[in-house]
């Protein structure tokens, strides 16, 4: 009677579970086929769909041996014989808006996979409570074995292709407005890699801008345009400031330029009582007082030849520019060209 109980309650859950994997796949599939509808303009964009159990099987369960990033759910995977990620999520804390951003994300990467400089996405599935991700296998940006600075510059100057991509290649402009280390990946040749759409915006199209609710600006401080946090306006610009945070952060990274700026009270600013600290506002006194070399990165220095501290100062400069701290704010199409000749 016992054997008789488990198997039927097994029966129950199996099907429970069954009957919950297909209400999600039915709601996710809504949300996402909403987002490609409004993105695409309607055109055909099929993306291959997998089951909860071949996830699970590709992970072993999302194993903790799997697990690739702490705090983020980034797990290695095998499908079909071939290495993947598998991106579950890309919130500890999920909000109301969490499977909102999620399609955007699925949605956007279908949108450029095809780019060699975008992570490229292989499907999704649709049956767990929130879309998971199934893209091609890559290793997030390193921090703790640098690239020489030839190879840095290489990376910038591909992430720079793909945002300009993001720019230019569609009916309307889409703004990422997430570039920063953690949305970068260097597959196995070393080429760089965007990623990590849940934040992207649309902006109309013969518009220059689109504004969007100020009381939920999101992102890394340090990476958010002054204009965007303040007002919530996004132009272009606001990808073209985040792009040159990061060219800083490749040189320096900003343990190096808080380190030394601590003592330094005109770098700190306060905004409603909090502490804001502008990586780029003090790389900008480092510059001009031509103290580079004190914040460059060590294993970017040593590695460093002949000619290449014009190099670096190039690069900073252009930084600069894109961080509206010298000259005019280029457009992204003008930063990979200079990039070039740095």
């Amino acid at each position: 009677m016992d054997c008789l109980m488990n198997k039927s309650d097994k029966k129950k859950k199996k099907n429970s579970e069954a009957n919950q994997r297909l209400r999600s796949f039915q709601e996710n599939g809504k949300i996402l086929l909403q987002d490609l509808i409004q993105l695409c303009n309607g055109k055909s964009n099929p993306i291959r769909t997998f089951s909860a159990n071949e996830i699970i099987q590709a992970t072993n369960n999302f194993s903790e041996n799997n697990h690739m990033i702490r705090f983020e759910f980034i797990y290695r995977g095998t499908l079909e014989n071939r290495p993947v990620l598998i991106k579950r999520a890309t919130w500890n804390l999920y909000t109301s808006d969490t499977l909102a951003k999620i399609c955007r994300d699925i949605t956007v990467s279908s949108m450029v996979s095809g780019h060699n400089n975008f992570l490229k996405l292989l499907g999704c599935c649709l049956e767990f409570e929130y879309p998971v991700l199934v893209c091609e296998y890559a290793e997030r940006l390193p921090y703790s074995n640098t690239p020489n600075l030839g190879m840095l510059i290489k990376m910038a100057r591909e992430i720079a292709v793909a945002v300009s991509y993001l720019h230019t290649a569609f009916p309307r402009t889409m703004v990422h407005m997430d570039i920063q280390p953690s949305n970068i990946f260097l597959d196995s040749n070393g080429t760089a890699k965007l990623s990590g759409f849940c934040l992207s915006v649309l902006i109309p199209e013969g518009e220059t801008f689109v504004k969007v609710d100020a009381e939920r600006v999101e992102g890394v401080l340090d990476y958010l345009e002054y204009k965007y946090v303040t007002s919530g306006v996004v132009t272009e610009k606001t990808d073209v400031f985040s792009f040159g945070v990061l060219l800083q952060n490749l040189l320096i990274g900003k343990h190096r330029v808080v380190d030394r700026c601590e003592g330094d009270e005109s770098l700190f600013e306060y905004e409603h009582g909090v502490l804001n600290l502008r990586v780029s506002d003090r790389v900008c006194k480092f510059v001009e007082e031509g103290r580079v070399s004190e914040i460059l990165d060590p294993q970017v220095f040593e590695s460093m030849g002949g000619g290449d501290e014009r190099r670096v100062e190039a690069v900073l400069m252009l930084s600069l520019r894109c961080t509206g701290h010298r000259g005019d704010v280029p457009k992204m199409i003008e930063a990979g060209p200079a990039l070039s000749h740095a």
